[in-house]
This record gives C-alpha cells, sequence and structure tokens, in this order.
C-alpha cells in the first residue's frame, strides 16, 4: 500500500492522519451485534479501566500527568496483542504512555528502555524467544 501524507502534519503515513492526529475516541463501550467481539471489547475495556484505578495516571516512562480520563490513547500493549493473543489481557503487558510516547514506540518499537525491559520479562514469562 503506498503512503500517503497525514493531512494535518505532512508526515507519511498508512491512511490520511499519522498516528499523532489519527482521530481519538475513548474507551468504546461496545455496541457490537457480534458477541465474540462485544465480549473482546468489554474485557479489554475493564482491563483498561482496572489499570487506571491502580496506577497512577502518569506516564510510565517519563512520569507525565496523563489527565483525569482514561483514553485508549494511554495504553499500550508491550507485545502487540495480534502477534501474542496469550498476552493481551494480561495487566503486565499494558504500560501507560503520553500520546507522543505512543507514536514515537508504534514508529521505533525499541526506543525506551523501560518498555524493553519488560518486554524482556515477558518473554521470560510466555517461554518466548
Amino acid at each position: 500500500m503506498p503512503k500517503q501524507k497525514c493531512k494535518v502534519c505532512g508526515k507519511n503515513s498508512d491512511s490520511s492522519y499519522c498516528f499523532q492526529h489519527k482521530p481519538r475516541t475513548r474507551i468504546p463501550v461496545s455496541t457490537s451485534r457480534d458477541v465474540l467481539i462485544l465480549e473482546e471489547r468489554q474485557c479489554m475495556r475493564d482491563l483498561f479501566i482496572s489499570i487506571w484505578k491502580k496506577r497512577p495516571h502518569r506516564s510510565e516512562v517519563s512520569d507525565a500527568f496523563l489527565g483525569k480520563e482514561p483514553l485508549t490513547i494511554f495504553f499500550h500493549h508491550i507485545l502487540p496483542k495480534e502477534k501474542y493473543p496469550q498476552a493481551a489481557f494480561d495487566e503486565e503487558n499494558i504500560i501507560l504512555l503520553t500520546l507522543d510516547e505512543h507514536t514515537n514506540v508504534e514508529n521505533v518499537m525499541y526506543r525506551y528502555e523501560e518498555i524493553n525491559r519488560r518486554r524482556d520479562h515477558l518473554k521470560i514469562k510466555y517461554n518466548l524467544s
């Protein structure tokens, strides 16, 4: 698929907007008729809310304040949920990040030492090489 330019900043992207300028939504309350998708979304929403209640509302990389409302953009799967479904709902696999940090780690996977350290721990936990 050919690269496009972000409508806001002009950076290369896979769609009309780069990761940073992609429209954001609140943590979804599912209305899907597909039961499996509904259950998965509800479980992910519950996981995010649970993490939000337990952890300080600060980036776990920079300690920057994230605000009072939990947005999905703040929650990053260290081991991607598509590639490692066994870790998708593991609280240890979720790290809280700012929008910019999330953008950076999506573009450069090994950018932050804290995420690299946690990734190594999770690979051991799940017996991954």
